[in-house]
This record gives structure tokens, sequence and C-alpha cells, in this order.
């Protein structure tokens, strides 16, 4: 029996070392850490893609536009209407707008100065067209017109007006 409980002993003894090794040894690991991200001004693009000369009449109108690049695109172009000579002349143009972003859908509304005619108004009117999508997600494309029709002849002088057309696009994510 003496030896019984010797090795009993002996083994309540290691059980009892390994588990004292064991919580001596049991090590907790932690990782804390901190992460920002930020705005990018370059990930939120959207631009003209092209434009399409969508009614010229009559045919004797000559218009003449930016050339804009599809694949990058450009935020700011003109145009140029030339020999308009009598009333209800009209130019209709039709601009693609992208949004290049990878991110962010692109909101557009008008801009405060949406649209300026300076010059000869009495001569001219410029009618702006409706998006046909007021919300563009990545990669997504909407057109918008814009129309120039002769008011009246003039009987003396030529007769310029000048044109200018913004727009606002937000990011929304």
């Amino acid at each position: 029996m003496k030896k019984r409980v010797g090795i009993l002993g002996v083994l309540i003894a290691i059980v009892l070392i390994g588990i004292g090794y064991a919580a001596i040894t049991a090590v907790n690991l932690t990782i804390n850490g901190n992460g920002t991200i930020s705005p990018d001004d370059d990930n939120f693009k959207v631009v003209y893609t092209a434009v399409a000369q969508t009614t010229v009449n009559p045919s004797t109108v000559s218009v003449t536009t930016d050339t804009i690049d599809a694949t990058t695109g450009v935020t700011t172009t003109s145009f140029t209407i030339s020999n308009m000579t009598k009333k209800d002349d009209t130019v209709t143009l039709t601009y693609t707008i992208e949004n290049k972003s990878e991110d962010y859908k692109a909101k557009l509304s008008e801009d405060s100065t949406y649209l300026s005619v300076t010059g000869d108004t009495e001569y001219f009117q410029v009618t702006p067209g409706s998006f046909t999508q007021t919300t563009l997600n990545p990669g997504g494309t909407t057109t918008q017109t814009v129309t120039v029709t002769a008011l009246k002849t003039p009987s003396d002088d030529d007769k310029s007006v000048t044109i200018t057309l913004k727009l606002k696009a937000e990011a929304e994510e």
C-alpha cells in the first residue's frame, strides 16, 4: 500500500508541476492599433467625355466644339456657333457626363450660377436640357443638352452671345 501511495504521490506531484509550468508559461497576446483613411480629391472625378451635334438647322450653320478625350475627359469645354443668319436657326449639342470615380456616386445639380448668358440676349435663346440621370454610380454616364436658337435676324451688325453653363457634382458615399 505504501508503494501505491508513493506512486500516487509522485503522479500528483508531476501533474501539479505540469499545471504550474503551464500557468507560468501561458501568455496573452494582444494587438492594439489605429487606422485612418482620408479623402482623396483625385478619387472623385466627374467629367465631360463627349459632345455631339444633335441638331443643326439649317445645315449652313457651323458648330466648332472643343475636342474631348473620352479616356481622361475634361471639366470645362467650349463651343462656337457661326453662320446663323435668320430667326429660328438652331443648334443643339448633347454632352456626355461620366463619373470616373471608383468609390463614389456623383449627384449632379445646377450650380448657383447655372446658366449665364451675356451679350445680345435679345437675339438668342439658350435652353439647357435636364440630365437623363441625376445620380451617377461609379463609371456611370448621363447626358445633357444645350440648345441655342436665333430669336430674330439682326438688321445691322453681327450679334454675339456668350454662354456659360455650370453644373455641380457632389460625392455620395
